[in-house]
């Protein structure tokens, strides 16, 4: 069995889990970092590569659109 690690941010983590779930992918929690990630190991199969793939993908997306929030928010005060 392989392992990914990813961190995720709080705002995002809804997201991510609907779509990790959406996967199957066996995951487990493993805390927080220093930027307030949440930290998510996940477990799977060499068959399951590209399901890993997409969800770093997907993760890059979210990380993408929330930078992206980020700055409007920013920008209006």
């Amino acid at each position: 069995m392989r392992k990914a690690a990813f961190a995720v941010p709080s705002k995002v983590m809804a997201e991510f889990a609907d779509e990790m779930a959406s996967m199957n992918l066996e995951n487990t929690v493993t805390g927080t970092n220093a930027e307030n990630e949440i930290l998510v190991e996940v477990m799977y199969e060499k068959e399951e590569n590209k399901e890993v793939d997409a969800l770093e993908e997907f993760l890059d997306d979210l990380r993408e659109q929330l930078a992206k929030e980020t700055e409007e928010e920013e920008e209006s005060e």
